[in-house]
């Protein structure tokens, strides 16, 4: 195979509208973006030439030698020239299952990154799609939590929409379990140490309350973990387990704990592993997270934007909390 990526032409339009086999995936596709089913080769030139302007938005397709087999959109969302968005995935319905659209997924994404000078890349797939889901996972993607979740009127239903994003950095993924002891470093840097005072020994995460956070981890099903991917390299965690320790407000509520090598900081790694780790654990039904913070650490601030509420104010530190239901 020799893949290409190039500008989309009004004659791929024949190709890609006869993937489209039914309306149920003509709106997993488009939403509500065509109004009748079938859609028309002149029905998406029609779109394309109102919507596609070739600098806020583009349209591409993937070609395999000269037969198109794939489309991708990419638009500047809003007010942040940083950002593309991926628009109306979708590849040759003959040849899925073959890792196409994961390939179209990373060539559009690298394409953002390097010639459109993007810094991450998001996306919103209806919940109900769960081979999008896959294949955007597969490609680097994760899940992030938003204030409202975009939703749209679909065959008589509600169809709500899972956002995900992709940074220019590294990627976010669930931590695999060799790679669990690696929490122990981390753990490390997750304590408080301002810059003009002495670090404490590591002999510190022998003391109970510590390694409460990182004791057996893994073992129960409410344990919890994200990392921060550089080069290759685990640079950041994001870790949660039932109550345990300086944050535990009651048995039943889980409690946070994240840190970053000092390197890696001020980058913007730690608010979207946060996003990440917070959008998952609404998925899976937790009602709200707790958090301790030293009262001088800065990262108060994110988790404060992030929407969190101190809800003890003690010697030393912060009890926080964050209610998913809001």
């Amino acid at each position: 195979m020799s893949m290409l990526l190039r500008p989309y032409k009004p004659s791929d339009a024949t190709a890609i509208t006869s993937w489209i086999k039914d309306e149920f995936h003509l709106r997993q596709w488009s939403a509500d973006r065509f109004p009748n089913y079938p859609v028309s080769p002149n029905d998406m030139n029609l779109y394309y030439r109102e919507f596609i302007d070739g600098k806020n938005s583009v349209a591409l397709t993937l070609c395999d030698d000269n037969e198109v087999v794939g489309y991708i959109t990419l638009r500047i969302p809003g007010d942040d020239l940083s950002e593309r968005r991926l628009g109306f995935v979708i590849v040759d319905d003959s040849k899925r299952r073959k890792g196409l659209g994961k390939t179209l997924v990373k060539m559009a994404v690298d394409y953002a990154f390097r010639e459109l000078g993007a810094s991450k890349v998001s996306l919103g797939v209806f919940e109900n799609n769960h081979s999008a889901i896959h294949c955007y996972t597969a490609a680097g993607f994760h899940r992030v939590s938003v204030p409202k979740r975009e939703s749209y009127e679909c065959l008589g239903e509600k169809w709500e929409c899972i956002e995900m994003k992709r940074y220019s950095w590294g990627t976010i993924r669930l931590i695999k379990p060799n790679e669990i002891p690696l929490l122990t470093d981390f753990l490390y840097e997750a304590i408080y140490q301002p810059g003009d005072y002495p670090k404490v020994p590591r002999t510190v995460l022998q003391e109970p309350m510590v390694w409460a956070y990182v004791d057996n981890f893994g073992s129960l099903s409410d344990d919890v973990c994200h990392i921060a991917i550089v080069d290759d390299l685990i640079v950041g965690a994001i870790w949660s387990r039932l109550g345990c320790s300086y944050g535990k407000l009651d048995d039943s509520t889980p409690e946070l704990a994240i840190s970053l090598y000092p390197q890696y900081r001020g980058r913007g790694i730690g608010n979207q592993l946060l996003s990440c780790h917070l959008a998952h654990l609404k998925e899976k039904g937790y009602k709200q997270i707790t958090l301790s913070v030293d009262k001088t650490n800065y990262a108060v601030k994110m988790y404060v934007k992030a929407g969190f509420n101190n809800i003890m104010d003690r010697e030393h530190d912060y009890l926080m909390i964050y209610d998913f239901a809001k």
